[in-house]
């Protein structure tokens, strides 16, 4: 568990970038099936949420590595 207020922030985005990309991932398999409506935003969206969650967890990682 974080055990500074950065590795609390860092934590907090983790988890939250997570559902959005679990999120936006669900929506681009929907997509792909036929499901739902093509949207541009979802791609951009699951790749930001990506990048967001890796680089807090590389970031977290190096904050709070003891």
């Amino acid at each position: 568990m974080p055990q500074t207020l950065t590795g609390w922030i860092l934590f907090a985005a983790i988890m939250a970038s997570a559902m959005g990309t679990a999120a936006t991932a669900t929506k681009l398999i929907m997509m792909l099936r036929g499901r739902v409506a093509f949207d541009r935003r979802d791609i951009h969206a699951a790749y930001a949420f990506g990048v967001l969650l890796g680089l807090s967890t590389l970031l977290f990682l190096f904050v709070d590595s003891r």
